[in-house]
């Protein structure tokens, strides 16, 4: 994932979580807002996870999966927050668990745009 794709000032971050929009299973939660261009996000994990290496594979896994679904997620702010159970998971099924979230948003942002 680019550096222009990243949310990086933490008022861009708060304003995401105070529209609380969000979405999200038992390994990840999605807090998100429709904008303009293209995609902005975040991802942050808690010390609660593990090490920091743990962290990072995770935070990569999490970039890799979104630059696959790329062309789905233009026009959309997000932070991602990874929880702990999702250490556990395979890759194949962090991307089908955040493929399903993706698939989520992106089923509101048609209906809000009807």
């Amino acid at each position: 994932m680019n550096r222009k794709y990243s949310l990086k000032k933490s008022y861009e971050i708060e304003k995401v979580m105070s529209l609380k929009k969000s979405v999200g299973n038992r390994f990840y939660t999605i807090y998100y807002q429709q904008s303009e261009g293209e995609m902005k996000i975040a991802i942050s994990v808690s010390k609660k996870v593990g090490r920091a290496v743990i962290r990072n594979y995770e935070k990569r896994a999490v970039r890799e999966i979104i630059r696959k679904n790329k062309k789905e997620l233009i026009g959309i702010k997000a932070l991602i927050i990874i929880k702990r159970l999702a250490v556990e998971l395979t890759f194949q099924e962090k991307d089908d668990s955040l493929s399903n979230l993706f698939s989520k948003i992106l089923k509101e942002k048609k209906n809000e745009q009807k």
